[in-house]
């Protein structure tokens, strides 16, 4: 048995009521480290880790980034000076961002108040429809679309660029291609090109995709090669935003980069404030690069197989659903909560600050404990019907994290209003193959067979 099936196996297990909050789980250990791991599984043990920052800290994901690009550092790390630092920039730069647009003061976070969010979907929709223009003329060819590929990897990018406002690096690495030309040797099908709009897409996700498997995919430690691959392949996107930092001319006016460098005067007293900024954007780009596009893309693929028609939601009544302009915000962002709980898995690692009793159970200063998101979104104790698709703005949602706390997502609000108006722009363009299924590489989706409908 696999440490993956073992892993699912316990996930299950720790559902039970009568199972323990923690179990320790040895098969994710490491020879050489007396680091103790845990699986965390049921939803109100995943919440309590995530969310009880005195016990549980994020500095893994600081050591792991300090690891293969030093200074780097995520908001999802310490809560430390410099991250304040980075908090305060973001909450400067969108303060620049509502006073360019003359946006009112809101109710709510700015981040997630509904005239930012409007701005957002507006953008997303523009570039919805100029991916949907060129994808739908293959309905008079019969050609493939690529959803994954072509659509959900190639509008986050779009995204990525226009409102974060950082451009591809001017010359792909020579190991990027030669991962792609793996990819192309491998796969079957249309091959990657790493040319025009599409190749820059494809370019900066294999930019990308190693640090997040070194950052978020370890436990303990990380294989030297995976350090050596992130290094050679990450330092490039560093450099094209320090490049962009220092010609900001060349990122669109109402940008978030834009908005950095105007706020950079009230700043004054930070000496490495380009560099905490560049953290930021760094950031920003890849959750927008790689996890909005890998979401769409494994949203789209669910609702289109036999398990969405099981959970009761298809691909186009997910599209209606995003495209009924009367539903109110707070019932589309449970939708797309609802897909992410049912269509998405994800981990997260936590690290022990001290030694402690949790909920009856032992840990030592050190010791890991891995959430498992997966089963704890399927938890009958938290969702009745845990299988069926039954959207509610009140359900207790960790699909990617905490939605409340000291480490909730900052671009939460523009990931779901991007997915939103993604889905819904696909309305009487695009649409699954007959018996499609998502093709996967490198643990990312590669190929999910759409067709253009005829206008």
């Amino acid at each position: 048995m696999s440490v993956e099936t073992e892993l699912a196996a316990l996930g299950q297990r720790l559902l039970d009521p009568a199972a323990p909050p923690l179990e320790r789980f040895a098969a994710m250990e490491d020879d050489d480290s007396d680091v103790r791991v845990f699986v965390a599984a049921r939803h109100d043990a995943v919440s309590g880790v995530l969310c009880e920052e005195p016990v549980f800290s994020l500095r893994h994901y600081d050591e792991l980034l300090e690891q293969v690009l030093p200074g780097t550092r995520y908001l999802v790390g310490e809560d430390d000076a410099a991250r304040q630092v980075r908090l305060h920039q973001l909450h400067a730069a969108q303060n620049w961002l509502d006073a360019q647009r003359n946006a009112p003061a809101a109710g709510e976070p700015p981040n997630m108040a509904i005239g930012f969010r409007d701005w957002i979907g507006a953008m997303a929709r523009e570039e919805a429809d100029a991916i949907l223009d060129v994808l739908q003329r293959r309905a008079s060819t019969g050609e493939p679309v690529n959803f994954a590929r072509e659509y959900a990897f190639l509008i986050a990018y779009r995204m990525a660029r226009r409102f974060i406002g950082v451009p591809a690096p001017e010359t792909v690495p020579g190991l990027v291609r030669m991962i792609v030309m793996w990819r192309n040797t491998l796969r079957p099908g249309q091959s990657l090109r790493l040319k025009d709009e599409l190749g820059d897409s494809v370019a900066m996700l294999v930019m990308l995709q190693p640090l997040f498997g070194h950052v978020f995919g370890t436990v303990v430690n990380s294989p030297s090669a995976l350090q050596a691959l992130t290094r050679r392949t990450a330092t490039p996107a560093l450099e094209a935003i320090d490049q962009a930092l220092a010609a900001p001319q060349s990122a669109p006016e109402h940008s978030l980069l834009s908005a950095l460098v105007a706020v950079r005067p009230q700043f004054a007293g930070v000496a490495d404030y380009d560099l905490q900024a560049r953290s930021v954007l760094f950031e920003l780009i890849g959750a927008l690069v790689l996890i909005v596009g890998k979401s769409l893309s494994e949203i789209a693929a669910f609702t289109s197989s036999p398990a969405g028609v099981a959970a009761g939601i298809t691909w186009d009544d997910l599209v209606a659903r995003m495209a009924d302009r009367r539903v109110t915000l707070k019932d589309h962002d449970a939708t797309v909560n609802e897909m992410l709980r049912l269509a998405v898995s994800s981990r997260l690692t936590r690290t022990v600050r001290n030694d402690c009793q949790w909920r009856g159970v032992d840990l030592k200063a050190g010791d890991r404990v891995v959430v498992l998101m997966d089963p704890a979104s399927r938890d009958p104790a938290a969702f009745a019907e845990p299988g069926r698709f039954k959207p509610d703005p009140a359900r207790p949602y960790i699909t990617s994290g905490p939605l409340q706390g000291p480490h909730v997502c900052y671009g939460r609000g523009i990931a779901w209003t991007i997915m939103r108006e993604a889905i819904a722009a696909t309305q009487g363009r695009i649409a699954p193959a007959q018996d499609t299924t998502i093709a996967v590489f490198a643990g990312l989706p590669d190929d999910l067979p759409f067709v253009a409908c005829r206008p």
